[in-house]
């Protein structure tokens, strides 16, 4: 995959700004997505050379799944990444940025697993990392942080609560905050699953657990640059699918009310208020898939057949296998279609509770 010069385009006021660390337009307030003057030959276009840790290439592999009936669907297997989820992939990019950018540190908020993957980056690059994360978290995630040499910091309240103190800590120590939900360099680095899905075979559809996004926006970022590289003929569709309790994006594809986010064993995807909800909506809009939502005892089911067939997950990654009877039953996935399931992270990361 080529590097190529690149800048920062507002998704508001399409104003130009060269590449930085910065968040957000200073003309609008409006997020940065990277903008590239030319699309090379060879490849998916990538901002910088990754830090390399071993992420990405992670395998494929046929499944039976009970509810798939006659689908022939297929697991990429995410958790085998270095740090046990498919975050490898967007930390890499981003703790690269921050240090080409010369920062010496960053702090960050995570629900667990981004934290995890940019503290253990961030190690590589001889950078610390100051993680902030929900105080009920699973232990093993918050171990994991330190382990690498994260400093870990422990807030009461929701994703917003904890993301208000980090940046707060951030403006008042003055180090710089990355945000991997607001960077526009975390979900450019997932473009890297695209080229690798492609060159796997590309599939009809996707379907993936969805929470701020990252995965959803860089597979379909990377899929367009295939499509405009006529390296495919057309993007799989694709499903974000939610945990029924928080469901901003469900919620908005169906132009419903929004509803009080209550409490989910899915915690990885627990954003009441993504920041790039635009974004999501377009990626599946754009490749004709749909949103849509499993409740708890789904989840809990989906966990429970998958770790008795071998795959250890967290309940996060069972999401979208919970949806995949309701989509053949609606109509959304056919019989005999190849889809897509990327299994986003490890069962360690948040044991069963017995």
């Amino acid at each position: 995959m080529p590097v190529v010069r690149h800048h920062l385009s507002c998704l508001g006021c399409v104003a130009l700004a060269p590449a930085s660390l910065e968040l957000s337009c200073e003309s609008c307030g409006g997020l940065y997505e990277i903008d590239y003057p030319r699309l090379p030959e060879g490849g998916i276009r990538l901002p910088l050379t990754p830090l390399p840790l071993g992420q990405g290439g992670t395998p494929t592999i046929s499944f039976d799944w009970p509810d798939a009936l006659r689908l022939r669907l297929e697991l990429k297997l995410e958790f085998l990444s270095p740090t046990g989820s498919f975050k490898d992939r967007g930390a890499a990019m981003l703790v690269s940025a921050a240090w080409s950018g010369g920062a010496s540190a960053f702090v960050e908020d995570s629900s667990g697993n981004a934290g995890a993957a940019l503290a253990a980056y961030a190690a590589a690059a001889r950078m610390s990392a100051e993680i902030f994360v929900p105080a009920d978290a699973p232990d093993t995630k918050k171990s994991q942080i330190t382990a690498v040499g994260g400093r870990l910091h422990e807030v009461d309240g929701d994703r917003e609560a904890v993301a208000r103190a980090a940046q707060q800590y951030a403006q008042e120590q003055g180090i710089p905050y990355l945000s991997h939900n607001q960077s526009p360099y975390f979900s450019e680095g997932m473009k890297s699953a695209a080229e690798e899905i492609a060159e796997h075979g590309l599939p009809d559809a996707i379907v993936l657990p969805v929470g701020n996004g990252s995965l959803l926006i860089g597979l379909y970022r990377g899929f367009r640059e295939l499509v405009q590289l006529e390296r495919i003929e057309r993007m799989p569709r694709l499903y974000a699918i939610q945990a029924m309790n928080v469901s901003p994006v469900a919620t908005a594809f169906r132009n419903h009310d929004a509803r009080d986010p209550e409490p989910t064993i899915a915690d990885g995807i627990a954003v009441a208020n993504p920041p790039r909800l635009a974004q999501m909506l377009e990626a599946v809009r754009e490749s004709g898939g749909a949103a849509g939502v499993v409740s708890e005892l789904e989840i809990e089911l989906a966990r429970t057949t998958i770790s008795q067939r071998g795959l250890f997950v967290e309940p996060t990654s069972a999401v979208p296998l919970a949806a995949l009877r309701r989509l053949l039953e609606r109509g959304m996935l056919a019989e005999d279609e190849r889809v897509l399931v990327p299994l986003t992270g490890s069962g360690l990361k948040q044991p069963p509770i017995r």
